[in-house]
């Protein structure tokens, strides 16, 4: 579905798109935001499996200066974080409102009518992805910082806004049908264990 070798078209597609997907720069595609100044939203902290998140919903008490949220940047729906965690990628998608820590750097599109937020998260939080942010940033795996400088040198290949959408979208109902079925398997796991405790107590 997405272009290996060089190649512009993906040996994968949805019907109705032939077109070459276009290479561009990062720097072409995505700008730095830094919007603060926002003390009365929640703060949000970054997670590369579930993107970015209401610091109260981890369930970990972490400790922050209230006096410096004033400083702490504003994230909103369909921005990407770039944050600290490198070596697991360091791309955190936003699908809530909040702020964030001011070490983190905020990224928006340089045109939302050219970009899906959908299909740039499945690309930014690829393995592929992952294993390219090693050709520019030294130090990957000790868990060092993403700059902006690092990122906005990398090429995408990059489809119509059309294609993108049916991208996302298609990746997105597989989520939203995993996330289903794992909410039936832990049901049946404490049907299950609610049965042992029963029969065996």
């Amino acid at each position: 579905m997405f272009p290996k070798n060089g190649s512009k078209f993906p040996q994968l597609r949805f019907a109705g798109f032939a077109d070459a997907w276009e290479q561009r720069k990062a720097a072409e595609i995505f700008k730095s935001i830094s919007d603060k100044n926002h003390p009365e939203l929640s703060v949000l902290s970054a997670s590369q499996k579930l993107g970015m998140i209401h610091r109260d919903d981890i369930g970990i008490d972490i400790k922050y200066d209230k006096k410096s949220i004033a400083g702490y940047k504003r994230v909103e729906p369909g921005q990407f974080v770039i944050h600290l965690r490198s070596f697991q990628g360091g791309f955190a998608y936003a699908n809530v409102e909040g702020i964030t820590s001011p070490a983190y750097t905020v990224l928006d599109f340089v045109d939302k009518n050219e970009n899906d937020p959908l299909f740039w998260r499945i690309v930014l939080t690829s393995t592929d992805f992952i294993k390219r942010l090693e050709t520019v940033t030294y130090g990957i795996r000790d868990g060092r910082s993403i700059s902006f400088a690092d990122f906005s040198t990398l090429k995408f290949n990059v489809p119509t806004f059309e294609e993108q959408r049916t991208i996302g979208k298609f990746f997105k109902k597989i989520d939203l049908t995993i996330t289903l079925h794992q909410r039936k398997l832990e049901k049946l796991q404490e049907l299950k264990k609610g049965y042992l405790q029963k029969m065996f107590c």
